[in-house]
């Protein structure tokens, strides 16, 4: 594998925790894209937030700014990485543009377990407050799924174990570590 393996999918699909698998079978730095926004802001900003709360004290196109900025700074990287981004980071046309000619695996799950881990934490700074959160949900994954699919080389559920997952990506990609 000579170029980076990216992770596409909802929030909570598991994206994080089978790039870290991935990452271990090809012998290749890992990278949560929310963790570079998080060390980019708090550069930028001389404090450290997570993306919850740069969300909410700066609004969506701030954020997307600096998603977009880790975004690059990613790619740009000679060595390839395994890079899992955020659920939204594949929705702006300048993130498509540097996504198109890469590996990109769409990681899937049941859309109400989606749902319920993310309602863990209480709603995500994301969902506007005055609508119902299911809804906004509902509309949102509508919204990005066609994008996730027109994206993506492969999709994968994430229903069985991670190792499982992990072996399947690696099978259908054709990558041996």
């Amino acid at each position: 594998m000579t170029q980076h393996l990216i992770l596409i999918g909802f929030k909570h699909a598991g994206k994080t925790t089978l790039g870290e698998n991935l990452s271990q079978r090809l012998d290749r730095p890992f990278v949560d894209l929310d963790n570079e926004i998080v060390l980019n802001h708090s550069k930028k900003c001389a404090n450290e937030k997570s993306c919850r709360e740069i969300l909410k004290k700066h609004g969506e196109d701030f954020f997307r700014g600096l998603e977009n900025s880790a975004l690059e700074e990613v790619l740009s990287r000679k060595t390839p990485f395994v890079v899992a981004l955020g659920g939204g980071t594949p929705l702006m046309e300048q993130n498509q543009k540097l996504l198109k000619d890469l590996q990109i695996v769409h990681v899937k799950a049941p859309r109400s377990i989606v749902f319920e881990r993310i309602m863990i934490n209480g709603k995500p700074a994301f969902f506007p407050e005055e609508e119902d959160a299911f809804d906004h949900f509902q509309k949102l994954w509508n919204k990005r799924l066609p994008v996730f699919e027109q994206l993506a080389k492969i999709t994968v559920n994430n229903e069985s174990s991670i190792d499982a997952l992990t072996e399947e990506v690696l099978n259908r990609l054709k990558l041996t570590p």
